[in-house]
């Protein structure tokens, strides 16, 4: 009898629908679009002969299949990252001081700093957030070591390690897009790119808009959006569970991707930093290499 072998992609993918209990969540887990996590999915099911879940338009739920794969799903994943961790470069220890801003720590890079402690658990990672333009002034002053931002037009330097569709979000069951003037919860004036972009395509779409929120956080900003209060504009692989997108179609003009840039500090760099810089490097190719320019 053949034997058929299980990608490892397609079990990373069946632990995040089971950890989020829903494909956005997943998708947000996995850098992957929701389309993308459905069809992983399905070749997961194929491939074992069984159905792993029950779905409907809100949560899914693990069919009785589907947990007796877990545990082996989960075991599988946790030797695989052990052979990764001994079998590759063991033995590094020290620390990095890593720069993000609060969205794609939240949202964006939880299931990739996780990985990268599963294969260096020799190095202590420090996380500061804050905005963008804030973190480069850090990094100049020696705060932190590493900052993965996005690229703003007052911030020069660093490398573009992968491109970002904008997208405007509102509460999955929410109105506020449909007032006029259009109520917004942005970051502050002079610190952010997306409320420059969306403030323009306004103007130049001749839309009426208000602001209704100001917030330096994200948590902020997601607070008025998910209320109902006003509407905003994110990152797409950072888009919540309680938030959907505002389509060309509703009278939404279409945002330009933004550019997520890795700066680093000055030579000489410790080890830790660098494995780090390399892995997040990787990583980050990954959400939409075709548009990652080579480092």
């Amino acid at each position: 009898m053949h034997m058929r072998d299980l990608d490892i992609e397609l079990l990373r993918t069946f632990a995040a629908v089971c950890e989020y209990r829903n494909f956005t969540g997943a998708a947000n887990c996995r850098n992957l679009t929701q389309s993308a996590i459905s069809a992983q999915v399905r070749r997961l099911e194929e491939l074992l002969g069984v159905r792993l879940f029950e779905r409907n338009s809100r949560r899914v739920a693990l069919t009785e299949s589907g947990e007796m794969f877990t545990e082996y799903a989960i075991g599988i994943l946790s030797l695989h990252d052990r052979a990764l961790v001994e079998m590759g470069r063991p033995g590094v220890e020290g620390q990095v001081r890593l720069g993000i801003p609060d969205d794609y720590a939240s949202y964006f890079l939880p299931s990739v700093l996780r990985r990268f402690g599963q294969i260096h658990p020799g190095i202590q990672l420090e996380i500061t957030c804050d905005l963008s333009t804030d973190l480069v002034l850090k990094l100049e002053k020696g705060s932190v070591d590493l900052a993965l931002v996005t690229r703003q037009r007052n911030s020069a330097g660093g490398e573009t390690v992968c491109s970002e569709p904008l997208v405007w979000a509102g509460a999955r069951d929410g109105s506020a897009h449909e007032q006029n003037p259009l109520p917004l919860a942005l970051f502050p004036p002079g610190y952010c790119l997306f409320r420059e972009q969306a403030l323009k395509s306004l103007s130049a779409a001749g839309r009426p808009w208000r602001i209704v929120c100001t917030s330096r956080s994200l948590s902020g900003i997601r607070a008025a959006v998910s209320s109902g209060l006003a509407v905003t504009v994110v990152g797409r692989h950072t888009l919540s569970t309680d938030m959907r997108i505002l389509e060309e179609e509703e009278g939404f003009p279409v945002l330009s991707d933004v550019q997520l840039a890795l700066h680093i500090g000055k030579e000489p760099l410790s080890d830790p930093v660098r494995r780090l810089a390399e892995f997040l490097r990787e990583e980050m190719g990954r959400i939409n290499p075709e548009k990652a320019p080579p480092a």
